[in-house]
């Protein structure tokens, strides 16, 4: 058997070096997992922390709403029917 050129032990050589970086690329260590892991974690919280604030402000919203506006409407309903109302 014929060994072969240099030119094709040159080739041959830097497809499996292009390989190697390629597959080294897609290579994910324990500490990248981890590491994504807790930022995820981290992101999750900051929802977590978002929405409880919007569910307390909606609830604020929605109490003020009966303070100011529906409340005063039933009492001055109950009034009008109490003290015999215009007919």
């Amino acid at each position: 058997m014929e060994e072969p050129t240099v030119w094709e032990a040159l080739r041959s050589i830097q497809a499996g070096v292009t390989r190697m970086e390629q597959t080294q690329a897609l290579y994910v260590t324990q500490e990248q997992r981890q590491s994504d892991r807790t930022i995820t974690d981290l992101r999750m919280e900051a929802i977590a922390k978002d929405q409880a604030e919007d569910r307390a402000r909606i609830d604020r919203l929605t109490q003020g709403a009966w303070t100011v506006l529906i409340a005063p409407i039933i009492v001055g309903v109950v009034l009008y029917f109490l003290l015999g109302g215009k007919s």
